[in-house]
């Protein structure tokens, strides 16, 4: 029997739910934690493969915006529980549900996609590129502190579970674009983040920077406990975000200053994060790991390469990119710090979609790159002025997990 590919309809969502928890190693939902789980099905648009009566793969995208060099939010789809189940793996059901997703992407104008992979040789055969990085840090307090940098002026407030969405939203909003590769965050992924904190049934707190005019303009979500032998308290960070540098150290500076707590974790933060060069010992930060964070796929070229800035540089590239997926991205586009547009000029760059993509958001450098054999490189220089033009700082990061 042919395997059937279609959207998934509603009440086919927790069979699918099933499907995915399988393929992923992970337990399926309990009616309890299914009604919590079930908003976010709601909110994102589900594919599944069907084999008679029965579900054997599934995938789904949320639409987000991701801010891109120089501020700009671009629509995107954010890709999310995709999994086979492994009596169906190599028949090409999960081919059949990305090339799906893409194609719902192109049909609503979706500029890029972006995904966290859960192994990291599967996707670039659909055109994602590994664009980011995130890593797992533990901060000594004791050692780090006191923080530089920091907003002196302000004050810190610690929120109620009622007063937490109608404050934290605005401020991300407004840091959102200062770093490329930040999502907007639908209403179900903001309930799981802050879950804890909202119930107000665990150790788990909001507190916000208010500036000396009474703004609020940064937010930190974390949570506190005892060590197991009662030693002193360990702390996790959750989410620390900032609409300027120095509020988000002020937010730092409270949160290694908590009585008690002996040991910061926080398992996503960027490789750049303004912390690590803001503590007096700088080994008092350390980096545990370094991980792929983000995958992205640009669905439009023309759009995506427009829609970001480029930096100062005297010179221009000309890339040639190629899409076994999509055609109207196939062509070759010249760049300046101007901007970008089509020509039929010759190429000093060819490269595929998925090479496109990991240089996007400007983390990835085209050197890396053509020197990985993922670029061909028709003129040495081009590699310079490529580099150049598309590196952005602060580096990508996502820092929501979906």
């Amino acid at each position: 029997m042919a395997i059937e590919v279609r959207r998934t309809n509603p009440e086919e969502y927790r069979a699918a739910s099933k499907t995915v928890a399988t393929a992923l190693m992970f337990p399926p939902h309990d009616d309890e934690s299914w009604e919590r789980s079930r908003p976010s099905w709601d909110e994102s648009s589900s594919f599944s493969a069907w084999d008679g009566d029965r579900c054997v793969g599934h995938a789904s995208q949320f639409f987000v915006d991701t801010t891109v060099p120089g501020g700009g939010r671009i629509p995107t789809g954010a890709v999310t529980r995709v999994g086979v189940l492994p009596t169906h793996r190599r028949r090409g059901v999960a081919t059949s549900l990305m090339e799906a997703l893409i194609g719902e992407a192109v049909t609503r104008g979706t500029v890029l996609m972006s995904l966290r992979a859960s192994e990291a040789v599967i996707y670039t055969r659909y055109g994602y590129g590994m664009a980011g990085e995130y890593t797992e840090v533990e901060i000594d307090p004791a050692r780090a502190r006191p923080v530089t940098g920091a907003a002196r002026d302000g004050t810190i407030r610690l929120l109620r579970p009622d007063e937490i969405d109608d404050a934290v939203k605005p401020i991300y909003e407004g840091a959102a674009r200062r770093r490329p590769g930040l999502l907007s965050r639908p209403g179900s992924w903001w309930r799981r983040y802050l879950g804890d904190a909202l119930d107000g049934l665990k150790p788990s707190h909001v507190v916000v920077h208010v500036d000396a005019n009474g703004t609020a303009d940064g937010y930190a979500h974390y949570d506190v406990a005892w060590n197991d032998d009662w030693s002193g308290g360990k702390g996790e960070i959750h989410d620390i975000v900032g609409t300027t540098d120095a509020a988000e150290l002020a937010l730092w500076a409270y949160l290694l200053d908590i009585d008690l707590v002996r040991t910061w974790k926080a398992d996503e933060r960027p490789l750049d994060d303004v912390l690590r060069a803001a503590v007096v010992d700088r080994r008092a930060y350390s980096t545990k790991s370094v991980d792929d964070e983000q995958w992205v796929r640009v669905v439009d070229v023309d759009t995506a390469l427009a829609a970001r800035t480029y930096n100062d540089v005297n010179g221009s590239v000309t890339i040639e990119v190629t899409d076994a997926v999509i055609a109207g991205n196939n062509g070759s586009w010249i760049i300046d710090s101007g901007g970008a547009q089509r020509t039929r000029d010759e190429a000093e760059l060819s490269v595929d979609i998925s090479t496109l993509s990991a240089a996007y958001l400007g983390g990835t450098a085209w050197h890396t790159l053509a020197a990985a054999g993922r670029a061909e490189v028709r003129n040495e220089k081009a590699i310079t002025i490529a580099d150049n033009l598309f590196a952005s700082r602060p580096l990508p990061f996502s820092g929501s997990f979906f």
